[in-house]
């Protein structure tokens, strides 16, 4: 066993991933498979919406002149234009009217329809390019597409939606004890990188065996290669030797708890995180690194995507200084948080139970009972 060297900032840790990692290349889809992926260009209107006059409510197409001094006490009758029966809302008006006077605001016979109201021009009519004008920005780029956001594009005939490509995130444990059924890593991992907008490719776990894992960093055909186990500093440690054998090492160690152990640098040209083994620590390291890594390369905000709310502390949460701080917290009857557990705390358990964790910096020790935090809930259904 040896010490890390020295450990990165998580500020620095963040700067690395930004600086290196870029949104990957656009694909053109359909709208609905457009949905929740990440807009790569502004999409503009081709046409007007409505693409013509039509009717906004249902009623008579008239000539609003026809109705001047309409009322109950004076009604106007007016003949009906051939067959003509009342307009639907989202009609097109006929051609030489310029008002629709709701039925309501009607008395039909046998040919004539008489006005009790008088309209003005262009009353109870939506004109063409109201709602959207050609050239008009529907969706911008960097959008999430929305389920409504899949239905107006194809209403307005968008059928090819530019967006970032998902990204590919290969992910193996490490360690020559595990089988398939006994890695809690990988699966966990699957799930937030889908969470995040990557398409996740699960391996069998690997060896402890440098040329192995050097070997599974070379394929090709992955965004992102993760890897979780063997991060350390033991004899059976051999990850972080093995990237930097296939690459480059870029950072060994980061003053994060309890997940001090990640490394990240290249191997084959794609970025790569080297995550704790033990599943607590490898949680902490995908939700503070390598999330912003995943989401970055889909075009997504580099930020955690948890609902944010500023609550009060019921009692104190230490915290050493001198590291972020990864402390789980739940929140109380009346509204504020507990911690459960501090980032030295590695216990599985304590993420089960949190609602939510407040990332302490570096610079703090922590935050007296009494203090507004930011706390970052895992269920953002949440409500306070």
């Amino acid at each position: 066993m040896r010490g890390f060297a020295a450990r990165a900032s998580l500020d620095e840790t963040w700067a690395w991933i930004d600086t290196r990692i870029e949104p990957l290349a656009s694909e053109t889809v359909e709208p609905a498979a457009a949905v929740g992926r990440i807009t790569a260009d502004d999409i503009f209107a081709t046409g007007d919406l409505p693409a013509l006059d039509r009717a906004a409510r249902d009623g008579y197409a008239v000539r609003a002149a026809d109705s001047v001094g309409a009322s109950d006490y004076n009604p106007i009758p007016l003949g009906l234009v051939g067959s003509m029966s009342p307009v639907s809302a989202g009609d097109a008006v006929p051609e030489g009217t310029d008002a629709v006077v709701a039925v309501e605001h009607t008395r039909s016979d046998a040919g004539t329809v008489e006005l009790v109201v008088a309209v003005a021009e262009g009353e109870g009519i939506e004109r063409r390019g109201d709602d959207i004008a050609t050239g008009t920005i529907l969706l911008p780029t960097g959008r999430q597409v929305r389920p409504a956001d899949a239905a107006f594009l194809a209403a307005v005939g968008v059928t090819d939606v530019p967006v970032v490509r998902r990204p590919v995130v290969r992910l193996a444990a490490v360690g020559s004890e595990l089988e398939p059924s006994t890695d809690l890593d990988t699966p966990m991992l699957a799930a937030l990188v889908a969470r995040d907008g990557g398409i996740a490719e699960r391996h069998p776990p690997l060896p402890d065996d440098a040329a192995a894992i050097r070997e599974f960093l070379a394929r090709p055909g992955a965004d992102l290669v993760i890897l979780c186990g063997g991060s350390g500093l033991g004899t059976n440690d051999l990850t972080a030797e093995a990237l930097a054998g296939a690459g480059t090492l870029a950072i060994h160690g980061i003053a994060l708890r309890p997940a001090d152990s990640i490394s990240l640098g290249d191997a084959a040209g794609v970025p790569v995180a080297v995550l704790p083994g033990s599943p607590a620590a490898c949680l902490c390291a995908f939700e503070i690194v390598a999330g912003r890594a995943v989401r970055r390369l889909g075009g997504r905000s580099a930020d955690f995507p948890f609902v944010r709310r500023p609550l009060t502390t019921a009692r104190k949460i230490v915290s050493p200084g001198g590291w972020a701080d990864f402390c789980r917290v739940r929140i109380t009857a009346d509204g504020r948080v507990e911690p459960l557990g501090s980032g030295g705390n590695a216990s599985l358990s304590s993420v089960v139970r949190a609602d939510g964790f407040v990332l302490v910096p570096a610079e703090q020790e922590g935050f007296p009972a009494g203090s507004a935090v930011p706390v970052h809930l895992f269920a953002p259904s949440w409500k306070d």
